[in-house]
């Protein structure tokens, strides 16, 4: 657990290129331009001064201000409990505009481990459409701000967008061994499929007593939901149909309340 005082302290997520060696005690992190302008220009760090560097795999440090600027020093090891004992992956069928950004900033709070943008039948933009390193990297920084924010040792990786037919033949990229126990949920409208969270306490009491949900796969669609031909797919490779409540929501709002469902039934159980 980390404690009350070491969480005041400025939380930075390190880049991938920055932590190609594992971190450890005495480590240095040369730091980026855009780093070193925010701990010593924007947040008025000294030499000397603590903040914690998250290494995108877990791991929480103490690292302090060198004397060269450029530099930072691991000093110590810190523990964090704040994951999910599940690991979740996100699939949405992108809604309009830049409302994903809302997306993977809230489900990044929830716990999310994964987020893949999807083309489907009914979203706007179509399959085969270059969405751009730029965009996809804006996706990236606000999934490392939210995570900092809300204090997960995990930075959600944003894959690249990909039609639904793709990824289901994928199985997206996978983080457990095949053995796991995975569930795999598409968000429908049908009036007669279970609740998701009638799902979960179903598919637990169900898994043997010394084996525990290791990854959960939550695929939500955009305006006007999956056409009958996604769904016939997904179930196809494994997915169950499930409820979100009786209301009908939006392309924003049904990520976010599937994520919370997720997230308080771990939580809780």
């Amino acid at each position: 657990m980390l404690s009350p005082k070491k969480r005041r302290l400025q939380r930075l997520s390190l880049q991938a290129h920055q932590v190609t060696t594992a971190l450890q005690i005495t480590s240095a992190i040369a730091l980026t331009p855009d780093q070193k302008h925010y701990l010593c220009n924007v947040l008025r760090l000294e030499i000397g001064a603590e903040f914690i560097a998250l290494d995108r795999n877990s791991g929480w440090w103490l690292a302090k201000l060198s004397n060269n600027l450029d530099i930072a020093e691991v000093i110590a090891k810190l523990e964090n409990d704040s994951e999910l004992a599940a690991q979740i992956i996100l699939s949405i069928a992108m809604p309009k505009g830049s409302n994903i950004e809302s997306v993977i900033r809230q489900t990044t709070e929830l716990g999310v481990r994964q987020i893949v943008p999807l083309f489907s039948d009914r979203t706007i933009i179509k399959s085969g459409t270059d969405i751009g390193n730029q965009k996809r990297d804006r996706w990236q920084r606000i999934a490392e701000e939210a995570a900092e924010l809300s204090l997960r040792n995990y930075v959600p990786e944003i894959i690249s967008p990909q039609s639904f037919k793709a990824w289901l033949g994928d199985r997206a990229p996978e983080i457990l061994p095949a053995s796991s126990p995975i569930l795999k949920y598409i968000c429908v409208t049908h009036p007669e499929a279970p609740h998701l969270l009638s799902s979960l306490q179903n598919e637990y009491h169900a898994l043997p007593v010394a084996e525990n949900i290791t990854q959960i796969m939550v695929a939500t669609g955009c305006e006007g939901g999956w056409t009958a031909r996604e769904e016939e797919m997904a179930i196809a490779s494994g997915f169950i149909p499930v409820s979100l409540g009786d209301r009908v929501l939006s392309a924003v709002t049904a990520p976010v309340v599937a994520l919370s469902i997720v997230s308080a039934f771990l939580d809780t159980r």
